[in-house]
Formats: C-alpha cells, sequence, structure tokens
C-alpha cells in the first residue's frame, strides 16, 4: 500500500530560482521575504530564508541551511534547520544533521546524520494519503 504526504507550501509558485549552470559561492546566502525559492544550480555557503526552499534533483548546496521548510530532490552537505517541514524526495542525496518539526522521507533518500524532531513549532496543513 503507498503512502503519500503532500505539506502545502511545497505547492506554492516558486519566487525566485536558481538555475541549473548557475553556481553562487558566499560566505551567507540569505532571502528575507516570504517568497518561495528553488535552487536548480548550486550554492556554495549557507542559506538563511523566511520562506519555503526547494533544493531540484539539479540542485547542490554545501553548507547549513536555516529555513521555513525545505524539500531537498538534490544534495546537500550542511546542516539543515527548518521551523515547519522537511521532505527528502527519493533523489535527496544529504549529509549533515536535521532539526524539523516534522520530517518527511521518501523510499531511495539517501541521509547521514543526527536528526531531532522534537522541536514544538507551528506547522502548516499536513494531508496524509494512504
Amino acid at each position: 500500500m503507498a503512502r503519500s504526504r503532500t505539506i502545502d507550501e511545497f505547492t506554492k509558485p516558486t519566487g525566485t530560482v536558481i538555475g541549473t549552470g548557475f553556481t553562487i559561492s558566499a560566505a551567507h546566502f540569505s532571502c528575507s521575504d516570504n517568497e518561495s525559492m528553488r535552487i536548480d544550480g548550486t550554492v556554495e555557503g549557507n542559506i538563511t530564508i523566511d520562506g519555503v526552499l526547494i533544493i531540484s534533483e539539479t540542485g547542490y548546496v554545501n553548507g547549513d541551511i536555516d529555513a521555513s521548510s525545505v524539500r531537498v530532490a538534490g544534495r546537500v552537505t550542511g546542516n539543515l534547520s527548518c521551523r515547519n517541514a522537511l521532505h527528502f524526495a527519493s533523489t535527496a542525496d544529504v549529509t549533515g544533521d536535521i532539526r524539523s518539526a516534522v520530517f518527511i522521507v521518501d523510499d531511495g533518500a539517501i541521509f547521514m546524520g543526527r536528526c531531532q524532531t522534537s522541536m514544538s513549532l507551528d506547522v502548516g496543513a499536513i494531508e496524509v494519503a494512504y
């Protein structure tokens, strides 16, 4: 029996896109609005975003991430801290420690690190289908 989980905020339109083939190298990269951001390229450095961060299958982040929610389908090398939800798609490859109120892992995702999900945070609507 297949299970599927969706977080409403992962289905909203993307505000900013770092395209395939594009690399940002910075000690710290931040976005202070509530827009979502999708990374199809590479970010070398830490990321802070008030909104949702989506790392596509072609995306790679080498640095720590602090965001409202994060969906990873690509690669991350660094620690992740999410105030709401963290979702690893089946193609995710993550090395680092994570903190999140909700942690969803699809079959096939690779994760090496420690996980803390005991944060008491306000979590948005979660739809679970069995």
